[in-house]
């Protein structure tokens, strides 16, 4: 294995917005989770995995974007390319957010969260389909810095906001509201930093190969995100609402291991998109990453079980023992489960991948999982353990490059 400098790079500037942007991310939870009660931030961590499982519409758009825009020099066809999966987005996204108000109607009453709420949760829809668009394009044409200062502009403004929202009395709806305005003037600002391509004489693109790649894309970032958010939601579903805001808690800060391991993914997918030079140095950007990633995880999980109860009280500003014990053990499942991210993400770069219906299997397995050893909160953390190592072998065994 060699040293990839442009993945290095990229990784290392990736790694300092995206981290930036995750400990804005965790001082806005780190303000939720003290401000709101344990119940309310319970609720606030499910409401944001349903957002979570919708963005797998926005992981695939982006994903798509970048496959396109990393191979493309000419301004006029990024610029047609831009508008015509815009509009397709914003109309797209108005379909998905009526559907979302017909569906919360059962969904409020399983999950104990008030309609209003839900229908509010889901503004957040339409802000999804429009971001990808315009940050697709920065990461395809490897604009890491304006891609890194777009998305810390998010987090500062629904920082800022959900804090000021949820201090004055609006509980969860604040938390949203923030979450909502963030997204949307972030969205907007980053068109700044696209002005070379919004300016260019507008010239047809040729997309028909980006709606045959969008499939496996889409199931892709599927099946990762059904993964990464259905604990939260079915301990909902079976444990009390503390108990399910304790795991709520745990859970968020051992998902930090997911979110802190993006950037290298991140960085990973345009080079290894555009690499020219044959599967060999491709393969060299993936140990690369796969490199940092493992180590990474192997720092996080150190922390978790040497300073557990640290870690959670300085979160939540609670002692909450139930917490404390489960945080290593759900760390080694999103440790796992970021393993599995990078090597979907590696082979969807290359556009040569099938076996991507098994993933589905794999998601079956881990609801069962959890559905059937939910005695207690340390049965339900084993069973997301062993969901995530079948996921992981799923994805290194079942979904292969053609």
């Amino acid at each position: 294995m060699r040293l990839n400098k442009s993945l290095i790079k990229g990784s290392l500037v990736l790694l300092i917005a995206f981290n930036l942007f995750n400990v804005i991310n965790f001082v806005f939870h780190f303000g939720m989770a003290r401000l709101l009660s344990i119940s309310d931030y319970g609720i606030l961590l499910t409401l944001f995995s349903i957002i979570y499982l919708l963005a797998v519409f926005s992981e695939s758009i982006q994903l798509v974007i970048v496959k396109y825009s990393s191979r493309e020099n000419d301004g006029g066809k990024l610029k047609n390319l831009l508008m015509r999966s815009l509009k397709k987005s914003f109309f797209v996204s108005l379909f998905l957010f009526a559907l979302y108000l017909v569906l919360a109607v059962p969904f409020s009453y399983l999950l104990k969260i008030e309609y209003p709420l839900m229908a509010l949760n889901g503004v957040i829809i339409i802000t999804l389909f429009l971001s990808p668009v315009s940050r697709g394009i920065l990461q395809g044409k490897k604009r890491f810095k304006d891609l890194g200062v777009n998305m810390l502009i998010e987090a500062i403004i629904k920082l800022a906001l959900a804090l000021a929202f949820v201090y004055i009395g609006w509980r969860v709806y604040g938390a949203i509201l923030g979450t909502f305005f963030g997204l949307l003037i972030a969205f907007f600002l980053s068109f700044i930093k696209l002005g070379d391509i919004t300016k260019s004489k507008e010239k047809p693109a040729y997309v028909q190969d980006i709606y045959k790649y969008s499939k496996p894309a889409f199931v892709v970032n599927l099946a990762i995100l059904l993964f990464y958010s259905l604990d939260v939601i079915i301990a909902r579903i079976f444990f009390s609402e503390v108990a399910a805001g304790s795991y709520a808690i745990v859970s968020i800060l051992a998902k930090t291991i997911f979110m802190g391991t993006q950037p290298i993914s991140r960085a990973m997918f345009p080079l290894s998109a555009e690499n020219k030079s044959g599967k060999k140095k491709s393969e060299n950007i993936f140990l690369n990453s796969f490199a940092i990633t493992f180590a990474a995880i192997i720092s996080a999980l150190i922390l978790f079980y040497f300073f557990p109860e640290f870690i959670v009280k300085i979160f939540s500003g609670k002692e909450i023992e139930m917490s404390s014990n489960l945080l290593f053990y759900l760390g080694i499942a999103i440790g796992l489960l970021s393993l599995s991210n990078l090597i979907l993400l590696y082979k969807l770069s290359l556009g040569k991948i099938r076996g991507c219906a098994y993933l589905f299997f794999l998601i079956i397995v881990e609801v069962f999982l959890l559905s059937f050893f939910s005695k207690d909160l340390f049965q339900f953390s084993i069973a997301f353990i062993t969901a995530a190592a079948i996921f992981l072998w799923g994805v290194i065994f079942l979904v292969r490059e053609r």
